[in-house]
């Protein structure tokens, strides 16, 4: 029981050193896909606007007649 609570607690003390050391890297990376993610909600709301038909006037309808 004492070995698990000791691996436990070493692999949260390895891990939150392994990800102190490489914090600037996941920071960049972070930023980049900000971007790209921005880049990409631009590009689909442009394609969105050049997708959208002008409204087409219709004729009017002929009224059915109902049989009484």
């Amino acid at each position: 029981m004492i070995g698990y609570i000791f691996i436990f607690v070493a692999g949260f003390v390895v891990g939150a050193l392994v990800a102190r050391k490489n914090l600037d890297e996941v920071n960049n990376i972070v930023e980049e896909a900000k971007e790209l993610a921005a880049k990409a909600e631009a590009e689909l709301k442009e394609l969105k606007a050049k997708q959208k038909k002008p409204a087409t006037k219709r004729g009017r309808k002929t009224a059915v007649k109902s049989k009484k």
